[in-house]
């Protein structure tokens, strides 16, 4: 049976039911549940990143799993979700066991009954629940100092003023660094840059310009991508698009306050998440959402970049129809995946990061829905989708790719192996080479209503409503 003191010593430190303590508010939690016998509890937690954390456990032999990448374990949400369930079990909603759930019971060798104890540190003491909820208390009952908020209120303006500063050297290094590159000529510049661009990214790390540094070792990935008689034209424009950058930044208070946010994100500058769902003018959508695709890689600075592109299924006019969750997890916490499964249906508020080209979002709040949900009217054909990319650049030029949503397409094969997505009016979109063998059972399946990447140059499909069922790319 769950009890106190089996999460007393189940506790890594007391630090831990610290933390977890934090994270018992209900507007934490946008879904607990449980199935029918008990044997099995599950939630969603919301973190720092843009999707909840997923947690289950089995209160019988305390197993669990989480998708937070902490290297405690248990972690502070496995032991606020015990604590929860034993302190508030009215909290958890009776419910089936989602796909993510039953697959974990499916996978796991339940182990002996009885509280696995936590590592505790020689001469330490075991971790207690009372002294975390004493410890709360004393915080609450803490006066602020006002002389003290204002030492740490100059100190965070002195920060800032300091990066500012930075951030304005490496767009001179920047600057300086390109016109060397254009005046050595772009017909070597494959060859010769790569060392340079790892330089120069550190270098901007270095000063704050971490958007920046992002930007540059994509480019030395993704030049090796692109065909050889295309690489010239592509330098240029990801140069051009640096360029552009820097100068928006320098000038950035003649700018309108959404793109603002762009250039500023675009350097390197983050916004909280708790500071994003507390802004009044960030735009809300709240509707069924399908995930379109999961899609992970990893980056040169040892973070696995997990993305979630969502479709609205009941979209509306005025607010984008597709939105994109990001979430970093360090490469060395292990293997790690989205958290949403492709195909998966989410009731629930997004909340997008003001832009003058809204796209990526943050989950704010889950909601009850259905599980399942139809795709939504798509416009048709490419034009519409081409039409929305080609006027996002126009108030964005950086910006390296975009979604495109269509109906009533068609795969077909450019060369043996290459294929491509086409519509009715005649418009062709060559594919990423990478997808051509997941692709090719879609090929004579239209028409097909789709959802789209598009670069200038290839699309990466994302998501297909065929008339066999559903494709969906997954991480």
């Amino acid at each position: 049976m769950l009890s106190r003191d089996r999460i007393e010593r189940l506790a890594p430190d007391q630090a831990s039911l610290s933390a977890a303590l934090k994270l018992m508010k209900p507007a934490n939690w946008p879904l607990l549940s449980r199935d029918g016998e008990g044997s099995l509890l599950w939630g969603e937690c919301l973190g720092s990143g843009s999707t909840p954390y997923r947690i289950v456990a089995s209160p019988a032999d305390i197993g669990y799993k989480c998708t937070c990448p902490s290297r405690k374990f248990p972690c502070k949400h496995v032991l606020a979700l015990l604590w929860t369930a034993c302190d508030k079990p009215a909290a958890f909603a009776e419910a089936s066991p989602p796909e993510w759930v039953a697959d974990w019971q499916a996978r796991r060798r339940p182990k002996a009954a009885g509280a696995r104890p936590g590592p505790v540190e020689d001469g330490a003491p075991p971790a207690s629940l009372d002294d975390a909820l004493a410890g709360a208390a004393d915080g609450e009952d803490r006066t602020v100092d006002p002389k003290a908020a204002a030492r740490a209120e100059a100190q965070r303006r002195r920060l800032r003023e300091e990066r500012e500063a930075a951030v304005l050297t490496a767009l001179d290094d920047l600057d300086r660094w390109i016109a060397d590159q254009l005046g050595l000529g772009l017909a070597g510049f494959a060859q010769r840059a790569s060392q340079g661009l790892r330089t120069l990214s550190t270098r901007l790390v270095d000063n704050k310009a971490q958007g920046l540094a992002a930007r540059l070792d994509a480019l030395a990935a993704e030049m090796f991508r692109v065909p050889e008689a295309m690489r010239g034209d592509f330098v240029l424009e990801r140069l051009a698009a640096l360029v552009l950058v820097c100068a928006a930044y320098r000038r950035q208070d003649r700018l309108s306050p959404a793109l603002r946010e762009d250039v500023r994100r675009a350097v390197g500058w983050t916004v909280r998440r708790d500071d994003l769902l507390a802004d009044p003018d960030a735009p809300r959508a709240t509707s069924r959402w399908i995930v379109a695709a999961t899609r992970g890689e990893v980056q040169p600075d040892n973070l696995r970049r997990l993305e979630t592109w969502l479709l609205d299924a009941a979209p509306a006019e005025g607010r984008p129809s597709v939105a994109l969750l990001v979430d970093h997890v360090p490469v060395s916490a292990g293997a790690s995946a989205p958290p949403f499964a492709a195909g998966e249906v989410i009731a629930g508020e997004l909340v997008y990061y003001p832009s003058a080209t809204p796209l990526r979002a943050q989950l704010a709040a889950r909601l009850p829905g259905d599980a399942a949900a139809a795709w939504p009217g798509l416009p048709e054909g490419l034009g519409p989708g081409l039409a929305a990319y080609e006027a996002a650049l126009a108030s964005q030029p950086w910006i390296e790719a975009w979604p495109l949503t269509a109906s009533g397409v068609a795969l077909a094969r450019l060369a043996p192996d290459r294929l491509a997505v086409t519509d009715g009016a005649g418009t062709v979109l060559p594919l990423a080479a990478a997808q051509t063998a997941a692709l090719l059972p879609l090929l004579g399946l239209g028409p097909l209503a789709a959802v789209l990447v598009w670069d200038g140059r290839f699309a990466t499909l994302l998501a297909a409503d065929t008339p066999l069922g559903p494709w969906h790319e997954e991480a």
